[in-house]
């Protein structure tokens, strides 16, 4: 695998199943069926969940950053609604949010909140290549079919990884939507990513002073837990 995730590939089980970290295992997710192709699955109290997206806005929005952009890590996440949820716009080296996945909390009426993460990673995104195993080898290939076929390199490039690489490891989601955009899954090393940015964004929200909070403080650390 090229880039920050190392070279060597994990190990697929006799299924090729998708990858997915499931930190909560002994709840049993109701919601789960509505999203079967979520990567990431735990529940959190509900303070918790509702603290974070009262959070974001005020520390962590991607609009934040302003047009000079940040580091990676840094204003990476926004608010949606209908179903509540946020979005990771990660971070680039320069600077620039791309986005890469979404957390959806479908039901929030009870304690505890079901929240299933998405990755979702579109073949003109930074990201697209991040999850090869050898890019060498795909740029090789790559380079024949553009000359064969007078396309472009780069074209020839995502053709060569949606064959190759994503479809048989089952990480193809789309292979061409109506904008000509394929998309992807996440491989494991991806869904932990999303894994550690996701706690550590409820482990800042769980400890930052929100607007109104001067005189009562924030939310003490010892309110609930991210695994059940």
């Amino acid at each position: 695998m090229s880039g920050i995730f190392g070279s060597n590939p994990p190990k697929q089980n006799q299924a090729n199943q998708r990858p997915v970290i499931n930190l909560s295992p002994k709840h049993k997710f109701r919601w789960h069926s509505k999203f079967p192709e979520a990567q990431l699955l735990l529940v959190v109290p509900r303070a918790i969940w509702n603290r974070a997206r009262a959070y974001v806005p005020h520390y962590e929005a991607v609009h934040l950053a302003g047009r000079f952009g940040a580091d990676p890590g840094d204003y990476e996440w926004e608010v949606f609604d209908n179903p509540q949820g946020l979005k990771w716009w990660r971070r680039t080296v320069g600077g620039d949010p791309a986005y890469c996945a979404a957390v959806l909390a479908p039901n929030t009426e009870q304690d505890i909140v079901e929240l299933f993460g998405l990755l979702d990673i579109a073949s003109d995104s930074p990201w697209w290549f991040d999850s090869i195993f050898d890019m060498a080898k795909i740029h090789k290939r790559a380079e024949t079919i553009a000359r064969q076929k007078n396309v472009a390199i780069e074209k020839a490039e995502i053709w060569v990884s949606i064959e190759d690489e994503y479809k048989p490891r089952n990480l193809l989601t789309t292979a061409k939507d109506e904008n000509g955009i394929a998309w992807r899954v996440g491989d494991m090393d991806e869904v932990t990513l999303l894994q550690n940015a996701l706690v550590g964004l409820f482990d800042r929200a769980r400890t930052a002073i929100l607007p109104g909070e001067v005189s009562t403080g924030p939310i003490k650390k010892s309110t609930g837990s991210l695994k059940k």
